[in-house]
């Protein structure tokens, strides 16, 4: 999953960065829960490490958070022409061209500010998430290696670089990593989180439920946090602590998604309330009925009940919407399998 660069300018202004968008909306219907969520505590302790704004990157940092990425580079540019060692210039200037779909731009202002100071762990750690984005792990897990020798108690570069080691397909390290990450984060909701997601990933369900209960615990208010542990709860068998978890994250949320119900539907199912599971989905397809995934959930849950015609009307609508969709080779089958049954 891809990691909004802007993450790191939060943290260097003292802030905590929103859920991956996937996450918020429970984009764990999907299978694609992690999301990197700093600690308070951490991030408190990254701001006071990183090098000092001038006036004009405080000016530039203001327009990055505004979404003013274009506004902020010719800022940073003037700034950098006047100071060229300004690390934090440099540093934002790779967000700026982040936050305008630049990653090539990006990726040479963070390397100029680590030719600077090769032990810049700020930016380390966001060239480390531009790799991950470009799915260069190999090199990603290399950089945010160096990010964690720069600074040992980063908690941040610690649950990336566990990431980039899951996507590589080295999951033994990517624990060892996870271990260490919520020892230094211990009520980071998503390092936890995170961590009971890749011990599914590894098998240990049971480390893994204790994992994601922690992360529920801590995750009150988070609405991604919370999304993506009742996702993990349910998929080791805790559908009842699924449930509540979901519906903490609808609440969280401020208001319900399409996605969030879709998966508390899933929730409810598996807590073996299959009425209240066929109403969230009607809700979440009352809400957005252009949400494709709701229409499969629903499709299916109506053939386990045998009202195969309404399934594969809901079949039918998934394809319309996503026709070369992830599902859509199997809901095609389970058309097929549907008419036969009628």
């Amino acid at each position: 999953m891809k990691r909004g660069g802007i993450a790191l300018l939060l943290f260097l202004l003292g802030g905590c960065p929103g859920a991956g968008a996937e996450n918020a909306e429970g984009g764990g219907t999907a299978g694609d829960e992690e999301v990197t969520f700093p600690d308070e505590a951490a991030a408190r302790t990254e701001d006071a490490a990183a090098p000092p704004a001038s006036p004009a990157v405080a000016e530039a940092e203001g327009l990055l958070v505004e979404g003013k990425g274009a506004e902020a580079q010719a800022v940073l540019e003037a700034a950098i022409a006047e100071e060229p060692e300004d690390l934090r210039a440099h540093l934002d200037l790779g967000l700026a061209f982040e936050l305008q779909g630049q990653p090539g731009p990006a990726e040479a202002a963070y390397r100029r500010a680590i030719e600077i100071d090769p032990a810049f762990p700020e930016a380390l750690n966001n060239l480390g998430l531009l790799l991950r984005e470009q799915e260069r792990q190999d090199e990603a897990v290399e950089v945010l290696r160096r990010a964690i020798e720069a600074r040992r108690d980063f908690a941040s570069a610690h649950v990336n670089l566990a990431l980039a080691l899951e996507e590589a397909g080295r999951l033994p390290e990517a624990l060892e990593v996870y271990r260490a990450a919520v020892q230094i984060a211990p009520r980071d909701p998503m390092t936890r989180v995170n961590f009971g997601l890749a011990l599914i990933a590894a098998g240990d369900e049971a480390n893994a439920a204790i994992e994601l209960r922690r992360g529920l615990n801590v995750g009150r208010g988070n609405a991604a946090a919370l999304s993506a542990a009742g996702s993990g709860l349910r998929r080791v068998g805790e559908a009842e602590a699924a449930v509540r978890a979901l519906s903490l994250a609808i609440e969280a949320h401020g208001e319900p998604t399409a996605a969030l119900l879709s998966e508390l539907a899933l929730a409810q199912r598996a807590a073996g309330d299959r009425s209240a599971a066929r109403a969230t989905l009607g809700q979440a397809i009352d809400l957005d009925p252009q949400y494709a995934p709701t229409h499969y959930l629903l499709g299916n849950m109506l053939a386990g009940d045998g009202s195969y015609a309404e399934a594969v009307t809901h079949y039918r609508r998934y394809l319309a919407l996503e026709p070369n969709g992830p599902l859509a080779d199997r809901v095609r089958d389970r058309i097929r399998a549907a008419r036969r049954a009628q």
